[in-house]
């Protein structure tokens, strides 16, 4: 059947990426203030670390920010590159990788738990049905292509949880990808801090992976339109 010539965008998106999108933006809506005062992040940051000089309280808070980052405006790949520059390749990895890890595990425990609520509440049996098929047929590879990316990574989890993705479907790509971006960011901010270039180093952290967002956003429409769902 032909679609509708006033048809809107959003009513030609797939199920999954409309879904998406809403649950992104969703999460996106307490970063719009650090958005629009962008130019002030660097000097916070750098008043944050002066303030936290010890390397144990440093670890900690860096672990916390991840952690909560579902909850909270935090730029992880910020975070992740100061982790290398103030605590070293090693210790900067495995405090970003037990955050990233603990803050997606708190976010999708929590969206498995509230799922059928939602669903119930706000999908219809169609969209529903949908939905299922696609975490069980690209759930796995939309976990590791989102792991980098701003807001999207955080929604994937959400948006798959609710959809009651298996634990054991979750657990490998997660903790796989986020060693990846754990030791890719440390290492990044450490070599950045030796060579005395952070404050550059922070700005291509912070638009790196919006680079990312857009293939990904290529990548999931192309698959889309292999599998519509």
């Amino acid at each position: 059947m032909p679609r509708n010539l006033g048809e809107s965008t959003i009513d030609r998106m797939p199920t999954f990426l409309k879904m998406l999108a809403l649950v992104a933006g969703a999460l996106a809506i307490p970063i719009i203030p650090f958005v629009i005062w962008g130019h002030d992040l660097q000097q916070a940051a750098e008043s944050w670390q002066q303030t936290y000089t010890s390397p144990a309280v440093m670890a900690i808070g860096l672990f916390g920010l991840l952690a909560f980052d579902v909850f909270l405006p935090v730029p992880s790949s910020l975070v992740n590159t100061i982790a290398g520059a103030k605590l070293g390749i090693l210790v900067g990895s495995l405090v970003c990788f037990a955050g990233l890890t603990v803050g997606a595990a708190l976010g999708f425990g929590l969206a498995k738990m509230a799922g059928p609520a939602i669903k119930k509440r706000w999908l219809e049996d169609g969209d529903a049905t949908t939905l299922r098929q696609f975490a069980d047929t690209w759930g796995v590879a939309t976990l590791v292509i989102t792991r980098p990316l701003p807001i999207l990574a955080e929604a994937a989890v959400v948006l798959l949880g609710v959809q009651g993705l298996a634990w054991r479907k979750f657990w490998a790509p997660v903790l796989l990808a986020n060693s990846g971006i754990a030791v890719a960011y440390a290492a990044f901010g450490q070599v950045a801090s030796d060579q005395e270039w952070l404050v550059i180093a922070l700005g291509i952290s912070a638009g790196f992976p919006l680079l990312l967002t857009y293939f990904a956003r290529k990548w999931l429409q192309k698959k889309h339109q292999e599998n519509p769902l």
